[in-house]
């Protein structure tokens, strides 16, 4: 019987050592997004600004996206916030040019500390048409 259980758990712990996920350098995410379209991205050191005031758009509607802090290119992308989501401004320190719709949870953008910015690590799925959902965040 110890034997069975110890199988097990060594089968449970390999499995989870092959399902974690790997930290992409934002650099490499950022310079070709389309590689992970549709794959579950884990950046680390991103930028949050939960201040930067979005406004609320309706379906179908364009909503402009800043571009990070630095830059002063004005890009328009549309974002379909779905609902019970909030669009939250990411800046990527290493190009900070870079401009996509980032959303999450309503409740998940409620424990984030309103600040100007707060450094994190996400965790992300989507692609650059139809924007990325936030399913993790990991204050720093």
């Amino acid at each position: 019987m110890k034997k069975i259980t110890l199988f097990v758990l060594s089968i449970v712990a390999l499995a989870s050592a092959a399902s974690a996920q790997a930290i992409t350098k934002d650099v490499d995410f950022t310079s070709n997004s389309d590689r992970f379209k549709g794959m579950t991205v884990t950046i680390d050191g991103v930028n949050l600004r939960p201040k930067v005031a979005i406004t609320e758009i309706k379906v179908g509607d364009p909503a402009t996206v800043t571009v990070g802090k630095g830059s002063t290119a004005n890009v328009v992308a549309k974002c379909k916030t779905p609902r019970g989501f909030k669009q939250i401004d990411v800046d990527f320190a290493s190009n900070p040019t870079f401009a996509a719709c980032f959303f999450m949870s309503e409740a998940m953008f409620k424990t984030i500390p309103l600040q100007e910015t707060v450094k994190a690590q996400i965790t992300f799925k989507g692609d650059k048409s139809l924007g990325y959902q936030i399913s993790l965040f990991k204050g720093q």
